[in-house]
């Protein structure tokens, strides 16, 4: 699948690429014992988008800390979470400076996840005539694609649009809710139907 650079802007979500990126290595620690290898394995995701896409416009999409609109839907939701380690945070003020220091925007709001700014701006984007790159592992990203609207996993090193999600899957796009609430999900504590 061919993105144009010129018209699309990539929507990153910050968080899953963060914690893909602390559990994807080994531990890496500077000279001085300092823990790395989550701002060593986001930048070079970073870089080797740069560098394949050239992209005109990327955002890194953040979840804020505490309660989310979802928590006020389903009190449960993501109550069986462990705690992230302790290191994590450290790591992504590493990871904030380095996208300072090259000037990529990043955005969070308090009480929403960063799936649900992605989706906003990614509908505000393709109104106002852009495309949109999706860049995440998320399974659940999934239910934003549309025309005009494409996921990079950088993990799998793959784009897909609706069309190619179909073809894997059996389903279009639009039953992917419907799915989802028949399985549930427990990384979300979301029950399925029994």
């Amino acid at each position: 699948m061919h993105i144009n650079p010129e018209k699309t802007v990539f929507l990153i979500d910050g968080s899953s690429l963060l914690y893909r990126a602390y559990y994807g290595l080994r531990p890496l620690h500077t000279s001085k014992g300092v823990p790395v290898q989550a701002v060593y394995s986001f930048c070079r995701m970073i870089k080797k988008m740069i560098d394949t896409f050239n992209p005109k416009a990327m955002v890194v999409v953040w979840d804020s800390k505490g309660k989310t609109t979802r928590h006020a839907m389903y009190e449960y939701y993501k109550a069986t979470r462990q705690a992230p380690p302790s290191d994590l945070f450290e790591q992504k003020k590493h990871i904030l400076e380095f996208s300072n220091l090259i000037e990529l925007c990043h955005i969070a709001q308090p009480g929403v996840e960063a799936d649900d700014i992605m989706y906003s701006l990614g509908q505000e984007l393709v109104q106002a005539g852009d495309e949109v790159c999706l860049v995440t592992s998320d399974k659940d990203i999934s239910q934003m694609l549309k025309p005009g609207i494409s996921i990079f996993d950088p993990f799998k090193d793959k784009i897909f649009n609706a069309d190619d999600f179909a073809a894997a899957n059996g389903f279009p796009v639009e039953k992917l809710p419907f799915y989802y609430a028949l399985l549930g999900d427990t990384s979300d504590n979301i029950p399925g139907v029994k």
